[in-house]
């Protein structure tokens, strides 16, 4: 009642003054968007379909941040991002309850007006720019102010306002599919201090790569292998955990394949068939570990789904893995990324995603622009990235450095009294670049040199960028700001392409072939693929595959460029697109 008393009293004071600026998306980069435009002097509202500000963080419980640095350990992403990250705690994970509370003081402390439950239903768009909206179901229109920022997940306000997008990874050419949602969820009674112990002995470590630091662990990928789930649309990977205020432990490791982030009855479906899921799996892990999992029971799951994917917009600019791998940067960049071309499976059984890791990159004002529209920005993962760039531009710190950048963007705008895309004149845009400095964000790093010229020299280079776009040639982590073409290629990294490709096209034939190559390979996945290994698999694909590599191989090692010039072919894909130039 009282929410519906609050949207009331903001709609009859929205028709007398508008505000200057209306975000909608209560999420974290609505929330930098709101308080960014707020300490610049411009009065806001941010409105929330949820009953929460905080998003993923705090709805979805996403309590461990993904964090990326340069070389000097400092993070890309000051400003709001570091103010946040401070408030939550100063750890890389954090206590949900404590992130929301810390969210709207941030709010208050700003002046910004909160409305909350407030879904949108309608919006008007006259001339490219958006003129009304219609909220929480209540009839007539409701005229907006001069600037919208739309900083909900799945871009639903510029869907609803008619802007383009592709979905899921629809550029690609592979098919429209999404990457897998997760469901998290809290356990009560897990020995921190025995996981701490177990993920930490060296040869653990060594193994798999497990940890614990701080209120972080990750690991027991083990444990996920063995789980048998009561359909293939579910999935248990290793498990990522966040220690919470009252001792309970957040778990990140429950993956819901073919989930649809833009259809609210397809998301309902799969958080009620997830909820039934996370109590197989509890039972699943005091079963199998009882020293560690024994005295765990579930206490609740999270409150929605965290959906990785959805919408990608058609904006002024569509920022490529290529933009993001080399460290490129723009002059209009208006927040730094770094964080690894790292994607989750898309459909059942396939190995994660992991494209390289980048030199750090600029991210351009353009790709928050929805081509056609005059006043209105899209800040979230569905924002103008292409599907494999998303890997790196989606994660939550780079979302609140851009929005934080929206929202500077949005009071240099209403001051200078221009619309939007007017603000990509050179100066005007060196007027937002120095606002956001003002307000601590970060726009340049020291060192990440990228290695493209390097690269360019290569044969496959054309056919490798290509490839990367379409998030078809893995890398190595150790691979920054480069494609290592002159590097010889990865058994694992060779076979997870296969694997990539055959699934998305359902040729059981062919991945048959990969998945039985990578368990007569199993112990070899991470040493480098010697020539006559890759001919035989080849040869074991069938239809000529095996001739594709006749005269490449240079010496006893297929390099990366000579394993691009062979992937390419194999799969079908056209040498016109990889003979033009990457975009810049």
């Amino acid at each position: 009642m009282v929410q519906r008393f609050f949207l009331l009293a903001f709609l009859t004071l929205f028709a007398h003054a508008a505000p200057d600026l209306l975000v909608y998306g209560g999420t974290p980069q609505g929330v930098a968007a709101a308080v960014a435009a707020a300490r610049e002097g411009l009065r806001v509202v941010l409105i929330s379909p949820t009953a929460r500000v905080g998003g993923v963080l705090t709805g979805g419980w996403l309590a461990t941040w993904d964090l990326s640095r340069d070389e000097k350990k400092r993070f890309l992403q000051e400003g709001l991002f570091l103010e946040m990250y401070r408030r939550f705690g100063g750890d890389a994970s954090f206590d949900v309850r404590r992130a929301e509370g810390a969210l709207r003081r941030m709010l208050e402390e700003a002046g910004v007006e909160v409305v909350l439950e407030a879904p949108l239903e309608e919006v008007v768009v006259q001339g490219g720019y958006v003129v009304r909206m219609r909220f929480g179901g209540r009839e007539g229109r409701v005229e907006v102010p001069t600037l919208v920022v739309d900083a909900t997940d799945t871009a639903e306000l510029a869907a609803l306002a008619g802007a383009r997008f592709t979905l899921g990874r629809e550029d690609t050419g592979l098919d429209k599919g999404q990457m897998a949602a997760t469901l998290i969820f809290r356990l009560e009674g897990l020995p921190w201090g025995a996981v701490f112990l177990a993920l930490n002995h060296e040869g653990v470590f060594r193994r798999t790569g497990a940890g614990a630091w701080g209120r972080s662990a990750w690991g027991f990928g083990e444990l996920g292998e063995g789980y048998l789930s009561s359909s293939s649309r579910f999935r248990l990977r290793g498990l990522n955990l966040a220690r919470q205020d009252d001792g309970s432990v957040l778990v990140n490791a429950l993956l819901i394949h073919g989930v649809d982030g833009t259809n609210p009855i397809a998301l309902r479906q799969a958080y009620a068939e997830a909820v039934a899921e996370a109590g197989r799996v509890v039972e699943y892990l005091r079963e199998k570990s009882p020293l560690l999992f024994g005295s765990a029971r579930l206490a609740e799951v999270a409150p929605e789904l965290y959906v990785r994917e959805s919408r990608h917009l058609l904006g002024l600019y569509r920022l490529k893995a290529d933009d993001v791998l080399f460290g490129r940067t723009f002059p209009d960049a208006l927040a730094l990324g770094g964080y690894p071309l790292d994607g989750q499976a898309y459909l059942p059984g396939e190995t994660p995603y992991l494209l390289g890791t980048p030199a750090p990159y600029g991210i351009p004002f353009r790709t928050l622009l929805p081509q056609g529209f005059r006043n209105l920005l899209v800040v979230s993962q569905a924002a103008s990235f292409d599907s494999a760039a998303a890997f790196s531009a989606r994660v939550a710190p780079t979302q609140v450095a851009l929005g934080q950048g929206a929202g500077v963007a949005a009071a240099v705008a209403r001051k200078r009294g221009v619309d939007l895309p007017s603000l990509l004149a050179p100066e005007a845009f060196s007027e937002v670049r120095s606002r956001l400095g003002k307000q601590g964000a970060r726009l340049f790093a020291e060192g990440g040199v990228s290695k493209e010229e390097l690269d360019r020299k290569d044969p496959g280079f054309a056919q490798a960028v290509d490839l990367l776009r379409r998030g078809l040639f893995n890398a190595p982590y150790d691979l920054r700001g480069e494609l290592g073409l002159s590097r010889p290629i990865l058994v694992g990294v060779f076979l997870a392409s296969l694997d990539h490709f055959y699934r998305a096209k359902g040729d059981r034939e062919a991945l048959t072939v990969v998945l039985t190559a990578r368990e007569l390979y199993r112990m070899d996945l991470f040493r480098p693929l010697e020539a006559q290994e890759a001919r035989r698999i080849l040869i074991a694909l069938g239809k000529g595959a095996g001739d594709l590599l006749m005269g490449k191989p240079r010496g006893r090692f297929l390099t990366r460029g000579e394993a691009a010039r062979v992937l390419y072919p194999l799969f079908g894909l056209s040498s016109a697109r990889a003979s033009r130039p990457p975009l810049r």
